[in-house]
């Protein structure tokens, strides 16, 4: 794994067996967790607290629409409020990472809408809730619009594999070229059969 510096992870995370399993194993993970700034969530405490295994959503909710995964509001966040006298939501909120989970309806109908911003300034992604999506698109006051650029894409869920990866990859790539969110493959780890049930 590549060095990332201390500024770009949230470190001291934890989880009661709910939110994530292991990728490799699929098997619920309890335990501390740190998160890199492209939305990854790794084991440990941090970087230096090995193994640093990936987490995933568990890739099946029964009966639930999404999954949310909050960031906690650091000390650093909290100290800074208090410098500048600045109370719970007055200042505005960055986007929070959001797991959207099809329904039963979108297996239906084939597809379902992804929501996701982009860093304005670096190439950092991020899959959102449809609220903070629709709150970036209307330059909503509770939000940081002016760091983050939303879109959405357009997800195949059903049918043959190999057509259903092809189709997902062709979008993610039209994505990147037409819109220059160039990594943005990479953040989606190249999972193009997220979600897909034959």
């Amino acid at each position: 794994m590549p060095y990332i510096p201390k500024s770009r992870i949230q470190p001291n995370l934890y989880t009661a067996g709910k939110d994530y399993v292991i990728q490799s194993t699929l098997k619920p993970y309890v335990g501390y967790f740190y998160r890199t700034y492209t939305g990854e969530v790794f084991t440990g405490k941090n970087p230096d607290d090995k193994p640093n295994r990936l987490l995933i959503p568990p890739p099946s909710l029964p009966q639930a629409n999404q999954t949310q995964v909050f960031i906690k509001d650091d000390i650093k966040n909290q100290n800074y409020k208090t410098l500048k006298g600045v109370e719970g939501n007055n200042i505005r909120n960055t986007p929070q990472l959001f797991f959207t989970q099809p329904t039963e309806s979108d297996y239906q109908l084939g597809e379902f809408r992804r929501y996701f911003c982009k860093k304005r300034n670096e190439s950092i992604f991020l899959e959102i809730s449809q609220s903070d999506y629709n709150n970036l698109l209307q330059q909503s006051s509770t939000i940081d619009y002016e760091f983050w650029a939303p879109f959405n894409l357009p997800w195949t869920l059903v049918g043959d594999p190999k057509k259903v990866f092809n189709i997902n990859r062709n979008i993610v790539l039209l994505k990147e070229k037409n819109e220059k969110y160039y990594g943005l493959g990479k953040y989606l780890q190249e999972r193009y059969l997220r979600y897909h049930r034959p």
